[in-house]
This record gives C-alpha cells, structure tokens and sequence, in this order.
C-alpha cells in the first residue's frame, strides 16, 4: 500500500515536472509546436498534411497518439512511418500533447 502511494506520487510529481519543463522550451514559429526531440519528424509527416493546432486540440497519451497515427495513416493517406520515426513521433505527442487544449483564432 505504502509502495503504491509513494509511487503514484512520484508519477503525478514527474506530470507536473514535464508540464514546467513544456513551458520552458521553445516554439516552433512554422507550426506553433514545443521544440523537442520529434518535432521534426512530426513536421516531416505530420504537418505536411494539418496544421499544428489540430495536434494542440488532440491530446492525449501514448495509446491515444498510436491510435491517432494510424487513423492517419489507414483513413487519410499517411505513408508508412519507419518504425525510429513513428516512436519519436508518438512519444514527442504524447509528452507533449496530452492534453487538449482550446485554440483561438488570434493564436500563432
């Protein structure tokens, strides 16, 4: 018990280090996107097709971001990924966008 209290603290104290951590890294002025590992592969196969913000309004986490990438690719026409690109993408998203966040015209 003890051990599952100490652990759930730690991962919800790891959230919020990675929530600050967001906050601090630069933004990408093409897309609008946090710079971090990634970003270029989601610009590469991402972006070419949407832009930025569609990503921003659908966060959520890793089995979200696969679910979401293979939607991609069996509805809309996304080639296949390398499996190196794939995983830096889903990871960059879901590190990144796991949550939705609204998005107002005015934005950049």
């Amino acid at each position: 018990m003890k051990k599952s209290i100490v652990v759930s603290a730690l991962l919800l104290a790891l959230t919020f280090l990675n929530a600050e951590a967001a906050e601090k890294l630069p933004i990408d002025r093409v897309t609008g996107l946090i710079e971090d590992i990634g970003l270029q592969d989601v610009k590469e196969n991402c972006t070419v097709c949407h832009t930025g913000r569609f990503i921003v309004v659908n966060g959520g986490d890793k089995k979200f971001w696969t679910f979401k990438v293979g939607l991609m690719r069996k509805a809309f026409g996304l080639w296949k990924l390398k499996p190196d690109a794939k995983e830096r993408i889903i990871n960059y998203l879901s590190m990144h966008y796991s949550k939705k966040h609204n998005v107002t015209v005015e934005e950049n």
